[in-house]
């Protein structure tokens, strides 16, 4: 499906890319997954409906309704932008007067590193939202939330900047299980999946 096929589906408005720049430097531009694009990690990697998804720098919410509706999984979106909240709020309203059997979506206003998470969360999506620097700590908090309670997690990045890659390989007992690249496109613009289970790291 378009773009405009899958906003008219989902009952969204999640195209318009943000024009100017975020109130941090820490923090990049909202720019939403292209749905060809994640029609492709959907076929690629499934999820189960038992799965939790946190998008980080979810923007007005692609992601999460995507998923919610294709895989019925539970999807948490964290943005710290206000404006961004609030029109993930309406398209949540919208979605949830067609879709409210589909999957669960929760909007969070809040910082990704402050962002406690969630003893079931097993999915962390990244698209570039932040600095290598907000990665590390939101990457710190996922790995001592493992520790408390352990369970295999994975990182989706899509994208992924260099310095996040060198963090993961270097610095973090996440191992690279699989690539997914979008045909036609640049050798950068596709997903990778990093996971931590402790059962089977020596971390």
């Amino acid at each position: 499906m378009t773009e405009q096929q899958y906003e008219r589906l989902l009952q969204i408005e999640t195209a318009k890319p943000q024009q100017g720049f975020p109130a941090s430097v820490e923090y990049h531009r909202y720019e939403p997954t292209p749905y060809e694009a994640l029609d492709l990690l959907r076929d690629a990697y499934p999820l189960a409906a038992t799965d939790t998804v946190v998008d980080f720098g979810s923007g007005k919410g692609r992601l999460p309704f995507y998923l919610a509706y294709t895989f019925r999984v539970r999807a948490i979106g964290v943005e710290m932008d206000g404006g961004f909240h609030e029109a993930a709020l309406d398209n949540w309203i919208n979605y949830s007067k067609k879709h409210h059997t589909r999957g669960s979506v929760q909007l969070i206003h809040d910082y990704a590193e402050r962002f406690t998470i969630p003893s079931e969360a097993n999915r962390f999506y990244f698209f570039n939202p932040f600095s290598v620097n907000v990665f590390r700590d939101v990457v710190s908090n996922i790995i001592a939330s493992v520790e408390r309670s352990p369970r295999p997690v994975d990182l989706i990045l899509y994208y992924p900047a260099d310095e996040y890659l060198h963090f993961l390989n270097d610095e973090t007992p996440f191992q690279y299980v699989q690539g997914v690249r979008l045909p036609l496109k640049n050798l950068h613009e596709r997903f990778l999946i990093y996971r931590f289970d402790m059962m089977e790291s020596s971390w």
